[in-house]
């Protein structure tokens, strides 16, 4: 409906215009020097409108050949952009199909010329790692490096995320450089610290939990959880009976309760042969909170009364009916008090949840001590069994 008004309103202004030009608007008189030009002043009009119509046709085609380089300059970018979306595209999808190489190839054609040529170097510093060829990994990250110096941050921590397995070391240098230009990063904090704390270098990582606490780069319980693996840490790496205690002594109450500390002080204690008050303060933090590797340690400690201590964890069975380290504990008492009734019993009910090598060779140990040699033997050659069982099928011999 509204194109057959406009279409009629375009023919009425066509008529309009025909009429009033076949009209006898009068003339239009030009001179100059000798020469007189008359003309309807319809088409006088109609001349100056043509006259500038034709300087309008003329300022634009000088305009447009002012501009021709630009236009130029800009379609070649365009064309660009579309050749290195199309590139980046393809290497993405290469790279959801699982094909390194193919994703490689497409991500490093368009990098130099692409406006995200960084997105390009790192995914294809990536691709290059999972096919194992860390030269052309690193000759990436220099590229991205040389393209986007004002990105370094970003790089070192992909290039640390990507050596860290294979050179730890390494990684922990660029993680320390780039936690000095972005202190303030969570990102690069926490996974500083856990570098830190898988190579065990627990003075700096005591240095940085300060920076962790102020920043919050870790919520409080994954905090308190890696300051109890830190001092455990430290315990671990005493290398003396006083150095073990200079470090525990300091420690608050809740501290050297804790399962992860405690587990660890205790172990060492067990090292140094120091087994003095070890039980009594396993029986108290399991009151509280069970750990399957203090009851573990709570059956090595091989101090105080056996009977007493295995009548103290009998009552744990009531909160852990099925548990296999408890029942080894327990055969492990109860071998000590030579009850060896209970402890073959104890034995077999930790074997029959969870086969373990070690309680094999507890038991066996237990026969013998109650001299019974050939059901060691027997025993010892169940273990070897069970490790045959659990050896790979590659390594079983035919």
């Amino acid at each position: 409906m509204s194109g057959l008004i406009k279409w009629s309103l375009g023919l009425i202004l066509a008529t309009g215009l025909t009429s009033l030009a076949l009209m006898d608007t009068g003339q239009v008189s030009m001179v100059w020097h000798d020469w007189v030009i008359e003309t309807s002043l319809t088409f006088g009009i109609a001349l100056i409108l043509g006259g500038f119509f034709a300087v309008y046709v003329m300022i634009r085609l000088i305009i447009g050949i002012w501009h021709l380089p630009a236009y130029w300059r800009n379609r070649r970018e365009l064309k660009r952009f579309n050749q290195t979306e199309a590139s980046l595209s393809k290497g993405l999808i290469a790279l959801e199909y699982g094909d390194w190489h193919q994703a490689e190839k497409q991500l490093v054609k368009m990098a130099k010329t692409s406006h995200a040529g960084l997105v390009h170097y790192l995914n294809a510093a990536k691709m290059a790692h999972n096919q194992g060829a860390s030269d052309r990994q690193a000759k990436y990250l220099d590229q991205a490096r040389q393209a986007f110096p004002e990105e370094s941050v970003t790089i070192g921590l992909v290039e640390s995320r990507l050596i860290k397995a294979s050179d730890p070391e390494m990684a922990l240098v660029v993680l320390a450089e780039i936690h000095q230009q972005a202190p303030k990063n969570t990102v690069i904090l926490n996974e500083y610290a856990q570098l830190l704390e898988a190579q065990a270098h627990w003075e700096t990582l005591a240095q940085l939990l300060p920076e962790l606490r102020k920043t919050k780069a870790l919520d409080k319980p994954a905090l308190l959880a890696l300051e109890s693996r830190l001092i455990a840490g430290k315990l671990a790496h005493a290398t003396e009976l006083e150095s073990l205690e200079a470090l525990w002594q300091p420690l608050t109450q809740a501290q050297k309760l804790n399962s992860v500390i405690l587990a660890e002080y205790i172990e060492q204690k067990i090292h140094f042969t120091d087994w003095q008050g070890l039980s009594e303060i396993i029986e108290k933090s399991l009151s509280k909170q069970w750990d399957d590797r203090l009851a573990y340690q709570y059956g090595r400690i091989e101090f105080g009364p056996a009977f007493t201590h295995l009548k103290r964890a009998e009552k744990w069975l009531k909160s852990q009916p099925h548990n296999p380290v408890l029942f080894l504990t327990l055969g492990r008492l109860a071998c000590r008090g030579q009850l060896w009734g209970q402890a073959r019993h104890y034995f077999t009910e930790s074997l029959k949840l969870r086969p373990e090598l070690e309680t094999f060779h507890a038991m066996a140990k237990c026969y013998e001590a109650e001299g019974l040699e050939s059901e060691a033997a027997l025993t010892y050659k169940e273990a070897i069994l069970q490790l045959e069982d659990k050896a790979p099928s590659s390594l079983k011999t035919p």
